[in-house]
């Protein structure tokens, strides 16, 4: 025989509680009506039946008389059996009152209530809450956490948003936890959880309810916590992804920048020396440039329209430096001037053409700048071409960085969903030329 377990002696002493005494008297009260209430229902049930045992009616012949029951001797056990089930659970319910004083809390009218209500407010729309409700309640942890030999008995209805569970089938039956989660569409919804006694009504309530109420309660809150952590986990990496995919792209385009910069300045030192009303001009052109590219140059977000207009600015000026050699035509339809495009990309693809497909020819060129929408599948594309009519294709085109920023830009922004494709650019049985033509997404978001 093991020992009592005492508290050790360093523990702080246990705060002696003092139970109310009103609800002291209605716990008692209470306790003794419904517990003889439901004795009761079992006793007149087996009175109702004890003439079926006996041989009560007419007397055969030859027998002495009739046997009758005393209504004194039934009433006077039906007495004696109610006093000793008022004893009986007055007993029970003191024994309740001295636990709590042991574990040093006071008595209150939800420990002795048979029906016992909890509200939570969850921050997902009620499908999204309404699963993970069933993915909790129906699982082996809450069924060992209220002291079912197994997961609960369990049954749902999606459409009224009401989930039921208990000990047994059907789960009203004895006492069983009823939760709701309201059908209000909107990003957050609330759960009304009610611990019902079902038959057990009858018994002592000895804090049962109340014990069903706040753990299910507390899973339910537990798992919410647990989804919204991860959720949130899963929205701060996207933030982290997003900013080091902006701060990747900055890179590149920085990259980018004094590329065209460069350029165009040995350019300009070249004409202050050769013609100096031509630089004039192209100092006038590159100031105007440079108003309308640097306020944005360093965002990752531009317009169609912007690119096109410095687009034209870039070649504008170079066309001072060439001369009669370089014609171009720059074309836009004013419906999608406004679309989203990365920036520096169309100026890196002119400056292609520019430099290995014209300045290599030795006869005059044209360049074409064009845009237009393009249907794929479900989704539609917004292509941009750079055409040229230079020496075309050769072993030196394409191995700076333009290109390669633009398409590992591409790459980080839209994946697979945009291209770049550099083909030749003349007919069929003509070498002369390449068309460069960049596709992405018309409902892409900033680059």
């Amino acid at each position: 025989m093991s020992s009592p377990a005492y508290p050790p002696f360093n523990a702080p002493p246990v705060p002696k509680i003092t139970h109310e005494r009103r609800l002291v008297r209605r716990y008692l009260l209470q306790s003794a009506l419904r517990f003889n209430a439901g004795s009761l229902l079992f006793v007149s049930l087996a009175i109702a039946l004890l003439p079926l045992g006996m041989d009560i009616g007419t007397p055969a012949p030859g027998e002495a008389g009739v046997r009758k029951l005393d209504p004194y001797i039934v009433g006077g056990v039906v007495l004696a059996i109610m006093a000793w089930l008022a004893l009986l659970s007055s007993g029970i319910a003191r024994g309740f009152l001295s636990r709590l004083g042991d574990q040093g809390t006071a008595l209150s009218a939800e420990s002795i209530a048979s029906t016992v209500t909890r509200r939570i407010d969850a921050p997902f729309n009620p499908y999204t809450t309404f699963d993970l409700c069933t993915e909790t309640l129906s699982g082996l942890a809450l069924g060992t956490a209220l002291g079912y030999a197994g997961p609960p008995a369990f049954s749902h209805d999606p459409f009224k948003g009401r989930i039921v569970l208990g000990r047994w089938r059907p789960p009203v039956l004895g006492r069983h936890v009823e939760v709701r989660v309201s059908t209000e569409l909107g990003p957050s919804c609330r759960i009304e959880l009610r611990s019902r006694p079902g038959l057990a009504w009858f018994a002592i309530q000895q804090g049962q309810s109340l014990k069903a109420a706040e753990t299910v309660c507390a899973h339910l809150r537990q798992h919410l916590e647990r989804h919204t952590a991860v959720l949130e986990a899963a929205r701060r990496e996207r933030e982290l992804e997003r900013t080091s995919l902006q701060a990747r792209l900055s890179a590149l385009q920085a990259q980018v920048e004094p590329h065209f910069l460069f350029n165009t300045l040995a350019n300009l030192k070249y004409l202050i020396r050769t013609d100096q009303q031509a630089a004039q001009e192209m100092l006038d052109h590159l100031v105007g440039y440079l108003q309308n590219a640097l306020p944005d140059m360093r965002s990752v977000s531009s317009t169609l329209g912007r690119e096109m207009d410095l687009a034209s600015d870039y070649l504008a000026v170079m066309r001072i430096r060439m001369g009669e050699r370089l014609r171009f035509e720059v074309a836009v339809d004013d419906d999608v001037r406004s679309l989203p495009f990365p920036p520096a990309m169309l100026i890196s693809l002119v400056e292609n053409a520019v430099k290995h497909g014209l300045e290599r020819a030795s006869r005059p060129g044209l360049i074409t700048v064009g845009a237009q929408r393009e249907h794929k599948g479900d989704g539609e594309l917004l292509c941009v071409s750079v055409v040229d009519d230079g020496v075309g294709l050769t072993e030196q085109a394409g191995q700076g960085t333009g290109l390669a920023n633009i398409a590992e830009r591409l790459a980080l922004l839209y994946g697979r969903a945009a291209s770049l494709s550099v083909e030749p650019g003349g007919g069929p049985g003509e070498a002369r030329g390449v068309k460069a033509v960049l596709a992405v997404p018309v409902a892409g978001k900033d680059a």
